[in-house]
């Protein structure tokens, strides 16, 4: 108790000399005149309160300003924090003068620009220090700055730099740069803290990504198949270390090999990809220490009193054995970051890319008039290909099941680049080798989605080949339709005249509703999600349903909410 109330007059202490000389730096002070005033963790109205002050507290440590100009950051006991301009009146200085930053934004920087937070290869610093808590790493000196990641309790940090008042340190944790509340840290160097370490730290060699698009997740995949072929050669210079030492009886203690250290993964990244992400993760950084144990077994070995460097069969026996653990651990790694990251090639002509959760495939881009042909097997029950379309244009998809396939098809249409937003959805049935899509009209000009995927309910092994067509209605009398020719065994498209009447030159008004040019209108689903008690016609029930929600069809007849047909003047009622 004694040595915390003593740091706490030390931070105190520090904060009101540095106070005067931050003044000169700046030349700004306010002070605040309403009853009260509220400090922020960022320049929102709204966002957490550090504190409240009374009228009257001035603040002596203003350094900088928000893009707005309707904030300044301000040292609040230690703590980065910002202040409404209205509340307060300028004591001296011009608030204009001040940089303009602002933590939800813009990296944390000291006057050269140069970003306080990031990677860096230094490995020394003045000081260090033990964390005496979980404390989170932040990419700047206050709590409105990113969390890059947890330093745990009883973690070693080297420390680089601090903030004018003392309040934050900013340290090296597994290769990055960031910063710790100097509450949470323990230094452990002699020296003074004023005198040694730097106010606003050093330069970061490269910033860290603190986002969470699959851009950031897959450059995260790969950089640790990068760290692996690196830490890779460590291992195998460790191993052959142990070896010799097996053989001859005592350690050659030639230069070490170089320890790889653990990967950090920002928090938002890591939040946003878990369930690939953590286990990964924790495998990753489990087979880095098993790494460096036997690096750091080696080296105790070669530190013995003596020239020697006798080793025993056990300890040469126990540290294979680690060796050996972290080899099996890498080759999981390799294994997992090969399913996840995507082919190492550029998509081609006929190509195009969906990236969807962390998730990466190269699909076949298909042109509307021509049959394919895919296989589903029980493996491989869902397909995927890509189209490209034109605002108001009309498409219709259709698979045909060949002899001997026992698939039935769930066919769904979206954008490739918003892989969620159905427009529209089929399910065939176990009666009907044929399942079609359509027509649907393009809402935008851009590249499509479709996946095919096996609804079947058989117990046997979904597996099966299938046809398929992507046809453009735009303009057209007829519908092409699959046919399959059991005596050559061969596909093709027949016509059915007038299929696509009313289906094009469609206007959506403001109540959801859609016109076409024949007159009749259909609705839209007012909730992907609603049951049939909340529907208002059989009209919204058949629109849910063919966007996706089957839970309405309990009976699997394909008629939804009892409904028998999608007109509006029908209620819909829950079946069962």
């Amino acid at each position: 108790m004694l040595k915390h109330t003593s740091r706490i007059f030390i931070i105190l202490f520090g904060f009101v000399l540095l106070s005067l000389v931050a003044s000169a730096q700046t030349g700004v002070r306010i002070v605040v005149v309403n009853e009260f005033a509220n400090v922020r963790t960022v320049p929102a109205i709204g966002a957490s309160v550090l504190g409240t002050v009374n009228a009257g507290y001035e603040f002596t440590i203003v350094t900088a300003r928000s893009g707005d100009g309707e904030w300044v950051r301000v040292d609040f006991v230690g703590q980065e924090g910002w202040v409404n301009l209205a509340p307060v009146v300028v004591l001296s200085g011009d608030v204009n003068s001040l940089i303009v930053a602002d933590p939800r934004s813009i990296p944390y920087a000291g006057v050269d620009g140069i970003p306080r937070a990031g990677a860096t290869s230094q490995t020394t610093g003045p000081m260090t220090g033990i964390a005496t808590n979980g404390v989170r790493l932040r990419s700047g000196p206050g709590q409105g700055y990113p969390t890059l990641a947890n330093v745990f309790a009883n973690q070693g940090v080297i420390v680089t730099g601090r903030t004018l008042s003392n309040g934050w340190y900013q340290v090296i944790y597994e290769g990055f740069l960031g910063w710790v509340s100097s509450t949470f840290i323990e230094l452990n160097s002699p020296g003074d803290i004023n005198a040694l370490l730097p106010v606003d730290g050093i330069g970061a060699e490269s910033q860290i990504s603190t986002g969470s698009s699959a851009d950031e997740y897959l450059n995260l995949l790969r950089l640790m198949q990068a760290r692996i072929d690196l830490a890779q050669l460590s291992l195998d210079e460790i191993r052959a270390e142990w070896t010799d030492a097996a053989l001859e009886g005592r350690a050659s203690c030639a230069p070490y090999p170089a320890r790889p250290s653990n990967i950090v993964v920002p928090i938002p990244l890591l939040s946003a990809f878990f369930d690939r992400l953590d286990p990964l993760v924790d495998l990753f950084n489990d087979a880095m220490t098993n790494t460096r144990l036997a690096i750091d077994l080696f080296i105790e070995v070669c530190n013995q009193p003596g020239g020697a460097n006798p080793v025993g069969s056990a300890t040469v026996q126990g540290a294979l054995d680690i060796v050996n653990l972290a080899d099996a651990q890498y080759t999981r790694i390799r294994e997992r970051l090969l399913e996840l990251l995507p082919p190492d090639r550029i998509p081609g002509a006929e190509e195009c890319v969906l990236s969807y959760n962390g998730a990466v495939e190269i699909l076949p881009l298909i042109a509307s008039g021509v049959i394919y042909a895919d296989v589903n097997s029980p493996g491989s029950t869902i397909t995927a290909y890509c189209f490209d379309a034109l605002f108001g244009e009309i498409y219709r998809f259709e698979t045909l099941q060949l002899p001997g396939s026992n698939l039935v098809s769930f066919i769904s249409v979206s954008p490739l680049a918003n892989p969620t937003s159905f427009i529209g959805v089929a399910r065939g049935t176990s009666e009907n080798a044929s399942t079609a899509l359509g027509p649907i009209t393009i809402p935008e000009n851009g590249r499509y989605l479709i996946i095919v995927s096996d609804v079947s309910t058989t117990t046997d092994p979904p597996t099966g080949e299938f046809a398929f067509l992507l046809s453009n209605l735009s303009g057209a009398s007829s519908t092409p339709e699959l046919i399959y020719d059991a005596e050559t065994g061969t596909v093709s498209a027949s016509s059915t005249v007038d299929s696509v009447q009313g289906t094009g030159d469609t206007t959506t008004t403001t109540d959801g509703t859609t016109t076409t040019t024949d007159g009749t209108t259909t609705a839209v689903c007012p909730d992907i999600g609603a049951t049939c008690d909340q529907l208002n016609s059989c009209q919204e029930a058949f629109a849910c349903y063919n966007s996706g929600n089957f839970s309405l069809d309990t009976n699997e007849d394909t008629l939804p909410c009892n409904c028998v047909s999608a007109d509006p003047n029908l209620v819909p009622t829950n079946e069962g």
